[in-house]
Order: structure tokens, then sequence, then C-alpha cells
């Protein structure tokens, strides 16, 4: 009877004959990565919630994640190393400055910014309006350090760099990714103060996922398009923001907006406040003194309130609607647009455009 090799030594025989011919690599695409710090920098006790953010260097992080040289070159900037509640406009205006030089550099891809998780959306939201959408700006962060059992910072940064690396992703601009989940800036939120799946798009849902080693958008993108606004050099103008709840008053408002050049208020409902502090708001707006309604619950649209509905109308109140956009974010863009002098005309056709993206 003819021999037959065990099965244990026929395989690499058959994997030698029926192996392709290795395709061409294809140049890797350029990221280039500016490092904040948060809880994706952290180190802690591995089976502990505690840890300190913003403590492990850039390098030490990309070291620590598997096959990310296989997905682009990277070169990597410590902008800044802290934990997000600390994050600042002068951070801001750096990032904004290194990200803006790094998309108008023809070699570089996108850009990847790791952040922590309690701001990371403000800064998304900032640099969405302060950037061109020509290149993928793609920030990213964690929810438990490098050092815990079960750490996500590893393969939400690998998402990053393929989401920053990708075709699909030019013209779409600033992206945050979490979780396997791609959301834009104006509509993502912190949900949960420690699960991984702290992200979510309540009202408008995610942008795409990354469940494979490259983007799925969930619908088409728009056309690539400048910054909305320029940062001047001067510091931007000071907005507040004051909490709306059962019983607040006009001192409330007022000592608020003592000192800033705008106020947002984290309204109930769809952005109301009681009528103690209704007086000291049209104080305010009859004065020039921009006001955004905004809904503390931070979802749900909230739009003009029409002539019909008598004191709290904003024709009545001279407020702006501050439409879909968390009072956090309403008071970035608010502050975006004080850089230059306009009245409620303008400043609600700027939340229109800006706050239903």
């Amino acid at each position: 009877m003819p021999w037959h090799p065990p099965l244990a030594l026929a395989l690499p025989l058959l994997i030698l004959a029926y192996a392709p011919t290795p395709a061409r690599a294809e140049p890797q695409a350029h990221v280039r990565l500016l490092a904040t710090g948060g809880t994706i920098a952290g180190s802690g006790e591995a089976a502990s919630a505690s840890y300190r953010a913003g403590i492990v260097p850039i390098g030490d992080i990309l070291r620590a994640v598997p096959g990310l040289e296989d997905v682009a070159t990277i070169s990597a900037e410590q902008v800044a190393n802290i934990g997000s509640y600390d994050m600042s406009e002068p951070v801001w205006r750096k990032l904004a400055a290194r990200a803006a030089a790094a998309g108008a550099d023809p070699a570089i891809a996108g850009v990847v910014v790791t952040h922590g998780t309690d701001t990371i959306e403000e800064t998304a939201f900032f640099l969405s309006l302060v950037l061109p959408s020509t290149k993928p700006v793609v920030l990213v962060g964690s929810m438990r350090p490098g050092t815990a059992v079960s750490a996500d910072g590893a393969q939400n940064l690998l998402d990053a760099v393929r989401l920053a690396s990708a075709a699909d992703a030019r013209g779409r601009g600033v992206m945050l990714v979490m979780n396997d989940t791609i959301f834009a800036p104006a509509f993502a939120t912190k949900s949960d103060i420690r699960r991984v799946n702290a992200f979510a798009a309540p009202a408008r849902g995610p942008a795409g996922d990354m469940l494979t080693d490259r983007p799925r958008f969930f619908a088409a993108g728009a056309a690539p398009r400048e910054a909305a606004f320029a940062l001047g050099e001067a510091e931007l103008p000071k907005v507040a923001i004051a909490y709306a709840y059962a019983g607040m008053t006009g001192d409330d408002i007022r000592a608020a907006a003592k000192g800033a050049r705008g106020l947002v208020i984290a309204g109930v409902g769809a952005g109301s406040f009681p009528a103690s502090a209704r007086e000291a708001v049209k104080e305010l707006t009859a004065k020039g003194f921009p006001v955004v309604r905004t809904a503390r619950q931070g979802t749900g649209d909230v739009w003009i309130n029409p002539p019909s509905m008598g004191d709290i109308s904003d024709q009545v109140l001279g407020t702006i609607a501050g439409r879909e956009l968390t009072p956090a974010k309403a008071r970035i863009l608010l502050m975006l647009a004080l850089q230059t002098p306009r009245g409620g005309p303008d400043l609600q056709a700027l939340f229109d455009r800006y706050g239903t993206m």
C-alpha cells in the first residue's frame, strides 16, 4: 500500500503549495499623534478603580499596543500630560495649532489626539470649529488605565490610528472614537463615569463603527469645509454656565454672569428656567449681553420659543436657543462667536447651523 504522511506532516506541505504570492506592499500612511494625558496615560493597581491620570509618556503607551507599527507610521508629540478635568484654553490653542500644522503637511494622512474622557467631547467640539475638515482628526481615550486587568486603551488607540489613516475618513474632519464606535463631536457625550461603553450620541446615534480594521460609516460624508472660526490672539471671551433648578433666582443669574461676556443656562425641560430668574435674564439681554438656553439633561433640540409662548418666548426674554448642544458645548460655540461683536439674530443663526450639524 502507498504510504501517506500523517496530517501533522502533510499540513505544512499544503500551506507551502497553496501560499499566495505576496502582494506588493503599499506605503504606510503617516499619522501624527498629539498626546495630552488622561486615563489612557494613567496608572494604578490592576484590581482597583483608583488610578492617577496623565502620568505615562506617549512613547510607553505606543509600545504597549501590539501591531500598531503595521497600521501606520507614527510621529508623536507630548502636548500635555494632564487629567482632562484640567484641560484649559492654552492647551486647546496648542492642540489646534499642532493639528493644523499636521493637516497642512502633505505627508501626513491624519491626526490622533489622546485625551482624558472627562472633557474629550468639549475638546473635540472646539477643534471641529477651528480646524478645516480636510483631514481626519481623531480624539481617543480610555475608561481604564493601562495597568487595569481589562484595560481598553490599547484597542481604542489602535482603532483611532486605523481611522485617522483610512482613505474613507478623508474630509470628515474631527471625530471621536471609543469602544469600537465613531462619534461626531457635536453629538457625543459621556453618559457613564466608569463603564467602557461610556460614550453615546442619544439624539443622533453614532457616526460609524470600528469593528474591523477599517471604519464603517453610517452616512455619506459632507464636502470638506474650511474652519468655522479663526482663533484670534486674544484670550477667548469668558462665558459662564448657570444651572437651573426649582427655586432658581435672579441672584443666581447675576452671580453667574458677573465678569463674563455671555451666559449659557442649563435649563430644565426644553431649556426653561423659573419666573424668579427671568427678570434678571431680561436685564442682561436688554444690555446686549447674550444668554443661551440649553437643556441640562443634554439631549434634545432646544429650538426657538415663538411669541405665542408669552413670557417664556425668546423674543420676550431676548435669549438664544442653544439647539442640540449640551451646555458645555454651547459655551464653546458662544466663546468663539463672541470674538467678533454679534447681535442676537447673528448668534441664533450660528447656533442653528453648528448646533444641529
